[in-house]
């Protein structure tokens, strides 16, 4: 009877344990990269000579344990309401506040897994400092302009240490007005730059005005030929979550030469303001 009975706890026993749902797994270990295997990929390789200021650059950090590499997505195309047909409002949202809530949690733990991705290069173009916000694994796709004659480019990865430096020759006609907004401290000011010509043409990101001026999406405006007369410069302020952001802006008549003349303007944007205006200068004949 004894002997009936502890067999019958032990298989009680048994089934038991195997109803017990299995441990839960520990969440994967946040990935560490090791910078001193990194590399920095620039193309065009650039150097000799060259009869095209405009460059269209590609950089990428790659590190080649990434156990996740993400892909390049197609660069975005820029378009013109009134040539897409217009506004058309979005969908109503049908989604609950829990849905909303995982949905954001999801993100967010997503965010602190890639957060080692997000890097600042500090570059240097003809002596002009510039930081750019880089992503490990994703090229980043600049446009610059080089100066006629020698040009010399440098871009540091500082936690790593990775460094490209690249110097060729320009052949071509000298620009003779650039203005460029660069970024102040650590700081991405969201918004873009508006350049007025005397004539009252408005050069905008990514279109060429009756005279020739171009305002390139990278924040950089250049005129070969640049009309007298009083230039003015506007800020349109974004989003950035809700959060102030300082802009300079540098404007450079007759670089590098007996003649050189130069502006300089900062200013502290406040979010979902309108044109600032920064200031005017003057072109002369």
């Amino acid at each position: 009877m004894k002997a009936g009975l502890v067999l019958s706890l032990l298989l009680s026993a048994t089934f038991l344990g195997a109803q017990k749902p299995p441990p839960a797994k520990a969440p994967a270990a946040a990935y560490v990269p090791d910078l001193k295997l990194w590399r920095m990929d620039v193309s065009p390789a650039l150097g000799g000579w060259s009869g095209d200021r405009a460059v269209a650059l590609k950089v990428k950090l790659v590190d080649p344990k990434d156990p996740n590499p993400p892909k390049d997505e197609p660069q975005p195309r820029y378009f013109d309401y009134e040539e897409d047909g217009g506004y058309e409002p979005p969908a109503e949202d049908t989604r609950t506040a829990d849905q909303l809530r995982k949905e954001r949690l999801a993100r967010e733990a997503e965010a602190a897994r890639n957060a080692w991705r997000s890097r600042t290069l500090l570059v240097w173009l003809n002596g002009a400092s510039m930081r750019w916000q880089a992503s490990v694994g994703t090229s980043l796709n600049m446009e610059l302009t080089a100066q006629n004659g020698e040009n010399r480019l440098e871009i540091l990865e500082p936690d790593s240490g990775l460094k490209v430096v690249r110097s060729w020759w320009v052949s071509t006609t000298r620009t003779r007005l650039r203005v460029v907004s660069l970024q102040v401290n650590d700081e991405y000011a969201s918004g873009s730059l508006q350049v007025q010509e005397p004539d009252g043409a408005l050069a905008q990101g990514g279109r060429r005005t009756p005279s020739g001026g171009m305002l390139r999406w990278s924040g950089e405006y250049t005129h070969d030929t640049p009309p007298p007369g009083t230039y003015a410069l506007k800020w349109t302020g974004g989003w950035r979550g809700g959060k102030p952001a300082r802009i300079h802006v540098e404007a450079v008549l007759d670089g590098g030469t007996d003649q050189e003349r130069r502006w300089t303007w900062e200013r502290l944007i406040l979010p979902g303001s309108g044109p600032v205006m920064l200031g005017t200068f003057d072109v002369e004949p």
